[in-house]
């Protein structure tokens, strides 16, 4: 992995702490109802590279292969409506 800044590959894997509760930070798309998120349903946990050299912060989502397939699946342009119906019968 390389620095997006600089292109620099020291980078430093660190964690972001959420001194508010003490739990572990997550993200949780817009989509996702908070009800879901509750369960972890959704959700991904926060990971960070930081750049010795110029201190940039990277920022992964670490998505579970479930959620990496339902949203993959619809990457791209999808085909309309009427080309859908036509190829399934």
């Amino acid at each position: 992995m390389n620095c997006v800044a600089c292109g620099s590959t020291n980078l430093i894997e660190g964690k972001i702490l959420d001194e508010s509760g003490g739990t572990k930070l997550s993200f949780k798309p817009l989509e996702i109802s908070m009800w879901k998120a509750v369960f972890g349903i959704g959700v991904g946990e926060v990971s960070a590279f930081a750049c010795f050299h110029c201190g940039y912060l990277h920022l992964n989502v670490n998505f579970s292969d479930e959620d990496k397939h339902r949203y993959l699946e619809f990457e791209g342009q999808q085909p309309d409506l009427l080309k859908r119906i036509e190829s399934d019968s």
